[in-house]
């Protein structure tokens, strides 16, 4: 069980110094600590007999009514049943006839009970001037324009209302060490204006006390302290929490800190801004004084005051320059927000991101690119900085006017880097804003040096006794970071990261777009390349059967004149076979390439061609082939003229009638933007009634023929509307069908 009685504080360990169980009060009043639920006394302390007519030793278990009349009793047991908690509310109770002003807290089930003598108020004229005094110092303190100048009457006023002989006004930074800006001393009286005093004179546990407890009072600093017996609470069996106390005895190591300042006794009071600790109204005086509940309410009242105009002041500064900067970056962002390339957006208004704070360089860490402006580490230093970012900052924000203190390595960066403003962008890919400030040179007047002393006999280490004016220059620190710069960095970063994300989903819709683009020329490309496979076979398939033909045309007439015929026009169809072959490597390099390559193609060339290839047939069935080619030129790819003349041109052949001599007419003339082209034939005829809706599809046949395969018709139709053209068709059957191909021009 922890025992404050047993702690031997100094100054390595005072921070965790248990003053909640001290068990000591200061001598200027009594403390009473009462079982909640019966009012019996639990503890007490033994100077009660300087203040009332009972024996401490005797009062253990009782209730108060043994020493105190019952008509007091029961005013003083129906004010502690009234009690709620947590907040102490000062009243006025009366024991054994005397007044006393009585300040009640709950600890641990328990109520202590604390009263000091009551002291009269100020009345008539006195009361008038007091208030007339206070009413002044308002008026003046809402007049002054600068926080300086409010200090100042906050401190005179102060000084006069309790008659200290020092009076500070004392503010934190924030690493918690403070400075003295304004302070009011009498004649003789050593100053500490502008002074430091490091964060360890005000430990942690200590400041967090000023906030629950703003008015701390130490009538006599060398007064000897009063103990509460038992020290135990009998009930609990542990010591009492009497850390809310009003008369709580101060730590030793505060009370040797101010004997070594020459002080007798103190009153602090604190100055709490927006519910944070910003500073203390620190009153000194060589010898003991004990101040008063009034003047002490009356101090509190003035710090209150100061307090609220601190803020008035902040929230005016901080509101207009807030006003200024949302113009600016709402400006930036609607230039980011419009620009088609934010890479280049970004390069242009860098220096309009750097104006949003009071930085002097920013590095923006974006997309695997380094953008910086102004005064800023090498590139090398920033992706380290990052990369330290992503695996030590806790939140998305982190700040710094110290950063080598925080990451040793930026020691090195120090005169561009000792201030550090980084906004997490994505910690996964080690993105950041970064904002940079300067080192500043810094000199700081201490009010002594900061530094421990040890006892040399005992080790101890005591607080340090001289207090004189030393004057330190500060190195590897930046300027502060304000609330607003913070704040709108914070708003930069949240809206550059919807202006990426807006980015990347266009920029995800268009490369969909283009998969399905590239996705559509594959599948047409793949198409196209089937179609030529087809265009090999058919094409050639027919030049092979034709040669056949003629080689039986021999074996019927084995004479010299038919193996000249028939050797000449081999040759003529392993000439055009060669030829084809060549433009069809030359058009599936192109296909390969994703395009066609257009040429100007003679289009008689192209007929004759054909009707050599099928010569063999056109003499076994003495076919007859009438040409009227009006347009003889066109830009096409050649190998698709190519196949569509051949495919209409051999269909017309192949569904010849067995009763007439066949009949072709092949003519060519342009309309509409249009070349077209038709082979009308007197063959078979189609029933389009019946198979007009699959005369163009894949291996569909109309006419029972050993070389039909349904497909001379399909890539005819492809290849047109590949040429962005299409395919028709009119016949009556018995009788002929024409077929006419149109392309555009």
């Amino acid at each position: 069980m922890q025992n404050y009685q047993n702690y031997k504080v100094d100054l390595s360990n005072c921070d965790k110094e248990p003053i909640h169980i001290i068990g000591r009060i200061q001598p200027h009043g009594f403390l009473l600590i009462l079982n909640k639920s019966t009012l019996e006394v639990e503890q007490v302390s033994e100077n009660l007999g300087q203040f009332l007519q009972a024996e401490p030793a005797i009062l253990s278990g009782k209730q108060l009514d043994t020493i105190i009349s019952a008509e007091e009793y029961a005013t003083l047991e129906k004010q502690l049943r009234q009690y709620e908690g947590p907040r102490i509310k000062p009243r006025l109770v009366q024991l054994q006839g005397h007044l006393y002003f009585a300040f009640l807290h709950e600890s641990r089930g328990s109520l202590v009970l604390e009263c000091e003598p009551y002291a009269q108020p100020a009345a008539g004229q006195e009361l008038l001037e007091q208030n007339g005094a206070y009413t002044n110092f308002l008026e003046k303190l809402d007049q002054e324009g600068t926080l300086e100048g409010q200090a100042r009457l906050t401190a005179a006023f102060v000084q006069q209302a309790i008659a200290y002989d020092h009076v500070m006004l004392y503010r934190f930074d924030e690493d918690w060490h403070g400075e003295v800006i304004a302070e009011k001393v009498v004649s003789g009286q050593h100053s500490y204006l502008h002074h430091h005093f490091p964060a360890s004179d005000i430990p942690a546990q200590a400041r967090a006390l000023l906030l629950q407890k703003p008015v701390r009072q130490i009538a006599d600093v060398s007064a000897k302290a009063v103990n509460i017996k038992p020290y135990f609470n009998p009930a609990t069996g542990e010591p009492s929490n009497i850390i809310l106390s009003e008369l709580r005895n101060p730590s030793e190591i505060h009370l040797e800190y101010l004997q070594n300042m020459g002080v007798q006794a103190t009153l602090s009071v604190s100055i709490v801004v927006n519910g944070k600790l910003w500073g203390i109204i620190a009153c000194q005086h060589k010898a003991p004084q004990f101040v008063n509940y009034w003047q002490r309410q009356l101090c509190l009242n003035v710090a209150q005051a100061f307090a609220n105009g601190v803020l008035a002041h902040q929230e005016q500064h901080d509101q207009r320059q807030l006003e200024e900067l949302r113009r600016q970056e709402e400006q930036l962002m609607r230039r980011l927000m419009q620009s088609s390339n934010l890479e280049e957006e970004l390069q242009a208004q860098k220096p309009a991101i750097l104006a949003l704070t009071e930085a002097s360089g920013l590095a923006l860490l974006l997309g695997g690119k380094c953008y910086t402006h102004g005064l800023t580490p090498g590139e090398d230093d920033l992706k380290a900085l990052a990369d330290w970012l992503s695996r030590e900052a806790a939140g998305s924000t982190f700040h710094t006017r110290n950063l080598s203190r925080e990451y040793p390595a930026a020691a090195a960066i120090s005169g561009p880097a000792s201030g550090l403003l980084a906004l997490e962008i994505s910690r996964l890919n080690k993105e950041y804003l970064l904002y940079f400030k300067p080192e500043i040179s810094e000199k700081r007047i201490w009010a002594g040096k900061p530094d421990k002393e040890t006892e040399e006999k005992s080790r101890r280490i005591h607080p340090r006794k001289s207090f004189a004016r030393w004057v330190q220059v500060i190195r590897g620190k930046s300027l502060p970071w304000g609330l607003n710069e913070v704040e709108m960095a914070q708003t930069l970063v949240k809206d550059l990261i919807s202006v990426v994300l807006r980015n990347q989903k266009e920029h995800l819709e268009t490369l969909n777009k283009q998969l399905v683009q590239s996705s559509g020329v594959v599948a047409s490309k793949n198409r196209r390349l089937e179609d030529f496979a087809q265009i090999i076979a058919h094409n050639l398939r027919s030049p092979l059967g034709n040669m056949k033909g003629l080689l039986n045309h021999y074996q019927a007439q084995p004479t010299e004149e038919t193996a000249g015929q028939v050797m000449h026009m081999m040759d003529k169809m392993v000439q055009n076979m060669a030829s084809t072959l060549d433009d069809l490597n030359m058009i599936l390099e192109s296909e390969l390439g994703q395009k066609l390559e257009q040429q100007t193609v003679y289009l008689p060339e192209i007929i004759e061609r054909e009707l050599e290839n099928l010569q063999a047939i056109i003499l076994e069935t003495d076919a007859e082939v009438e040409l009227d080619l009006k347009v003889h030129q066109v830009k096409a790819p050649k190998v698709y003229l190519e196949s569509m003349a051949h495919n209409l041109i051999s269909n017309a052949l192949k569904y010849r009638s067995s009763e007439r001599r066949p009949h072709i007419r092949i003519r060519s003339w342009q309309e509409e933007g249009q070349m077209c082209l038709s082979v009308k034939d007197n063959g078979l005829g189609l029933n389009l009634q019946r198979y007009g809706h699959k005369i163009f599809t894949l291996y569909n046949t109309f006419h029972k023929h050993k070389d039909a395969k349904g497909l001379g018709l399909y890539l005819t139709k492809i290849q047109a509307e590949a040429l962005g053209g299409g395919i028709s068709v009119e016949s009556t059957p018995g009788e002929g069908a024409t077929f006419q191909v149109c392309l555009k021009v």
